[in-house]
């Protein structure tokens, strides 16, 4: 008997679905973060509110406080398999920014103010 592998991609003329592969999924999930707070921080833009506000309510609005509480948007979008990668990058992410504040420091400063 003859063994065939297929390659399984996402496509119209497959049967499998496009949020199949951890990677397409991380893909669509980031893409909706990203644009919800990006949305969100161009309405602040006008109302001349930080940025940073506007991601956290986008955060709020993302997560179980809000659409989260719909099963079927969890279970599609975000679904507890998929937390673990999500999770991951998000720790990177934090990462590189708390390294970027650490850039930023003022030593000089802080040894004048330290007392």
């Amino acid at each position: 008997m003859e063994h065939v592998s297929r390659v399984l991609t996402g496509g119209i003329f497959t049967n499998v679905g496009a949020l199949s592969t951890p990677l397409n999924l991380f893909f669509v999930q980031a893409t909706i973060i990203v644009s919800v707070c990006r949305a969100l921080s161009l309405i602040g833009h006008y109302l001349k509110q930080p940025r940073v506000i506007f991601e956290i309510i986008g955060g709020i609005l993302l997560g179980p406080s809000a659409i989260g509480r719909d099963n079927y948007y969890v279970q599609v979008l975000f679904p507890a398999s998929s937390i673990p990668y999500l999770s991951l990058v998000a720790n990177i992410g934090l990462t590189f920014y708390l390294f970027l504040v650490g850039l930023e420091l003022d030593l000089k400063l802080l040894a004048t103010h330290g007392k």
